[in-house]
C-alpha cells in the first residue's frame, strides 16, 4: 500500500509544473483581495462572510482548473504507459484510484486551505476583524463538493479521454461566468454577490450573513455528482481488472 502510494505521489505530483501553478494559484488569490474583496461584496464589509465567500469561490476556480489540468496530465500518453507497471501487479485497481482521488483531491484542498489562510492574515492584518466562523462555513460549502466534483467527475472523464477533461473545464469556466447571476455556479461564488445584493437592497441596511437552502441544496447535489461519479469510475476499473483476469485465465 505504502509503495503503491509513493508510486502514484511521484508520477501525479512530484512535476516542477505543480508547485509552479500552486504559487500562481496564491498570486491570483492575493490579487483578488487587494482588488475586488477589499471593496466588498455588494456593500458589505470586506471581511464580512459575504465578502470572504465571494473571495474562496473566485479562487476555487483557478484551483478547480489546476488541479483538472494535473488529472488530465495524469491520463496522458505517457502515464498511460507508466500504469501499465501497476496493472499488472495483484493491488486492487478500485484502491489504486482511490489512491490518486485521494492525492489529486488532497492537492485542491491544500490550495483552498492556503487561500483561506491568506485571506486571514490579509484581512487581519488590515482590519484586525476576522469572522472565522463564517469564513469556515464558506470554506465548507465551497471547497467540500468541489473537490468532489472535479476528482469524481474528472477521474471518470480522464478514463475516456484526457481531452473530455479540457471540455470540462471549459464549461466550468462558463458555468462561472455565465451563471454566476443564478448562484448555481460550481465553485460557487456567484450566490455570495447575489445574495448580498438581494438582500441590501431589500433591507437598506447591513447586510446580515446568511446560508439560503436552496444554496445548501446546490452544493449537496454537486457533492451527490462527484460522489456518484466516483463510485462509476471504481467499478469501471475493477470490472475491467476481473474481464483481464478472465481473459487470462
Amino acid at each position: 500500500m505504502i509503495r503503491i502510494i509513493k508510486y502514484e505521489f511521484r508520477i501525479i505530483l512530484c512535476k516542477i509544473y505543480v508547485p509552479v501553478m500552486l504559487a500562481a494559484s496564491l498570486i491570483y488569490s492575493w490579487y483578488l483581495l487587494s482588488t475586488e474583496t477589499i471593496l466588498g461584496v455588494a456593500d458589505t464589509a470586506p471581511f464580512s462572510g459575504w465578502s470572504f465567500g465571494k473571495y474562496l469561490g473566485d479562487s476555487a476556480l483557478i484551483n478547480m482548473l489546476i488541479t483538472l489540468l494535473i488529472i488530465a496530465m495524469s491520463f496522458s500518453e505517457r502515464q498511460r504507459k507508466a500504469g501499465i507497471l501497476t496493472d499488472v501487479t495483484a493491488f486492487p485497481p478500485g484502491k489504486r484510484i482511490a489512491i490518486r482521488s485521494l492525492l489529486m483531491g488532497g492537492f485542491f484542498i491544500l490550495s483552498m486551505t492556503l487561500s483561506l489562510v491568506l485571506g486571514c492574515i490579509f484581512l487581519g492584518s488590515l482590519f484586525r476583524e476576522l469572522q472565522l466562523g463564517n469564513y469556515l462555513l464558506d470554506w465548507m460549502l465551497i471547497c467540500l463538493p468541489c473537490v468532489f466534483v472535479i476528482t469524481g467527475v474528472g477521474i471518470l472523464l480522464g478514463r475516456k479521454s484526457p481531452m473530455f477533461i479540457y471540455i470540462f473545464m471549459l464549461l466550468c469556466l462558463v458555468m462561472a461566468f455565465a451563471l454566476k447571476c443564478s448562484a448555481i455556479d460550481i465553485n460557487g461564488a456567484g450566490y455570495f454577490s447575489t445574495m448580498a445584493a438581494k438582500l441590501g437592497n431589500l433591507e437598506k441596511t447591513e447586510t446580515p450573513f446568511m446560508i439560503s437552502a436552496g444554496y445548501l441544496l446546490t452544493r449537496i447535489i454537486y457533492l451527490c455528482i462527484g460522489a456518484g461519479a466516483f463510485i462509476l469510475t471504481c467499478s469501471a476499473y475493477s470490472g475491467k481488472k476481473s474481464r483481464d483476469t478472465e481473459s487470462r485465465v
